[in-house]
């Protein structure tokens, strides 16, 4: 690829839109000797005469008109480009990171009043697995199922969290005798995928053989999702029953799409937890903002 210099093509396009030399100097912040050194470069390159001076104006010669043209649009879409890249790589003012049930079920509601109340910092949420590089990552708050990636910060405790089955009303009509779920066949049984690096989540199998109904279940059947707002949805469809989490489902709950067709549950082996990354010297845990977020959170537990 044979390019022009950056510079001479920048000062050449500034002269050529603002039509004299004293304006592009003044909008690229450099001298106007400084300009002409660079059109007579940019001529030079081309070998070409591009302006027409007259007086204290410049006009466009048919090769200058075409050479604009051509590299103006070429110009801003590199521009347009840089800004969009760049502007996605902007640091947010608060940086939390969560796993995906967490952000979708019972974050959401809580950062958008956090955010109204403190509109002067940006947010950005993501969704990772852990563990996550707060300083690679620029991350200043991680909520989480557990703390044990995280030894070295300052690890709050959330909620420890249970779940109970959850289904639709007309499916609790067909499938559930009592509270028993004894009908329900394997297929109707919807499954939660934690992802590879957890095993101590509660199962269908525990929960038969803690409600002193054990089965010897086909797990090759029935749904399998990865995560707990896909098996709600599912749920409340009427795809079939769903251990969840009372606290993740409450929307749900309340408008009467899902029901409970026992009150038996299941806790899980850890709570959910916010971690705060120490600073380099291990004293200081977390920003202003994170702190601020962190004490915000605690009040909504």
């Amino acid at each position: 690829m044979k390019l022009p210099p950056l510079n001479a093509l920048k000062a050449f396009e500034a002269t050529a839109r603002n039509g004299t030399i004293a304006a592009a100097a003044s909008e690229l912040g450099v001298s106007p000797a400084a300009v002409s050194m660079q059109v007579r470069k940019f001529e030079n390159f081309f070998n070409k005469t591009l302006f027409l001076r007259k007086n204290n104006s410049i006009l466009l010669t048919d090769a200058g008109r075409i050479i604009y043209t051509q590299m103006t649009e070429a110009l801003f879409n590199i521009a347009e480009t840089t800004e969009r890249i760049l502007d996605q790589d902007v640091r947010a003012g608060l940086v939390i990171s969560t796993i995906q049930s967490l952000s979708e079920r019972w974050l959401a509601p809580i950062i958008t009043s956090f955010s109204d109340s403190h509109p002067e910092v940006g947010i950005q949420v993501r969704i990772d697995t852990d563990p996550v590089d707060f300083v690679g990552e620029r991350i200043d708050l991680r909520v989480t199922y557990g703390d044990q990636f995280y030894p070295t910060g300052q690890s709050t405790w959330l909620f420890h969290d249970h779940v109970t089955p959850l289904c639709a009303p007309d499916f609790m009509a067909r499938h559930a005798a009592g509270d028993r779920l004894v009908d329900v066949p394997d297929e109707k049984l919807i499954r939660i995928e934690w992802g590879r690096s957890y095993a101590s989540y509660p199962t269908w199998e525990e929960w038969f053989r803690r409600a002193d109904t054990p089965r010897a279940l086909d797990n090759r059947k029935g749904i399998r999702v990865g995560g707990a707002g896909i098996a709600i949805a599912f749920a409340v469809r009427g795809a079939g029953a769903m251990l969840g989490s009372r606290r993740l489902a409450q929307q749900e709950i309340k408008a009467g799409l899902l029901v409970a067709p026992s009150d038996m549950s299941l806790a899980f082996a850890q709570p959910y937890r916010v971690v705060l990354p120490s600073d380099l010297s291990g004293e200081q845990y977390g920003t202003q903002a994170s702190r601020a977020f962190l004490d915000y959170l605690m009040t909504s537990v």
